[in-house]
């Protein structure tokens, strides 16, 4: 069973795939890929997600948009990429686990569905905590966030403020997205666990899809 891991940065996507390994799934990591694209713009020493989120920066600085438009289209060369491979090795990489970006939603909807028609999409759910909660932890640990249209100041709102709000009301629409495009939805409380191993992971997933089917 093939799977792409969705969700928003830091949710833990990235956990999984690495502890997915012990099933003998190869895991594919987008970030680096979309790293290894932006070559020298940033510094490959460092953690590949700091990396992208200061190069990134926020939604009102200068060069945001550019670098938005930029990641986007790394993004889509780099699940374009995938897929094909995906499709070449049908037969002989079924445990493949595709450890998307929490922009994956922004991709054109063709190839978000060739994505969906290779592997399982599986949504790993944020704690159902207070919205202000997740801004406070993205402050502390900078993800490159694609905000789409999602950033829009009120009149006479400070930056801070208007990040804060936006941040919220991003997160809601992720969420709808995220669910709109899974195969499965797996509960923070679930996932986040540590006493919840591959093969539960694993069972879960394939439990969701049959009773959805």
């Amino acid at each position: 069973m093939r799977l792409s891991l969705i969700g928003m940065s830091g949710v833990g996507k990235s956990h999984w795939a690495r502890r997915m390994e012990s099933l003998g799934y190869r895991r594919i990591i987008c970030d680096d890929w979309i790293a290894e694209q932006l070559g020298p713009l940033i510094n490959p020493d460092e953690k590949s997600t700091l990396e992208l989120a200061s190069w990134m920066g926020r939604p009102y600085q200068s060069g945001y948009a550019e670098a938005q438009s930029k990641y986007l289209a790394f993004e889509t060369e780099v699940i374009t990429n995938i897929c094909a491979e995906l499709e070449e090795k049908t037969k002989t990489d079924a445990r493949v686990i595709v450890d998307t970006t929490g922009s994956l939603i922004y991709l054109k909807p063709q190839l978000i569905r060739k994505l969906q028609d290779l592997t399982h999409t599986v949504y790993l759910k944020l704690a159902d905590s207070n919205p202000q909660t997740h801004y406070q932890t993205f402050l502390k640990d900078p993800k490159p966030v694609i905000w789409g249209d999602h950033y829009i100041p009120m009149p006479g709102e400070d930056r801070e403020a208007s990040l804060a709000r936006c941040y919220c009301e991003l997160l809601t629409f992720r969420d709808k997205e995220y669910r709109r495009i899974s195969d499965c939805t797996l509960d923070y409380s679930f996932h986040h666990n540590p006493q919840t191993s591959p093969k539960q992971m694993l069972e879960a997933v394939r439990k969701e899809i049959k009773n959805s089917s």
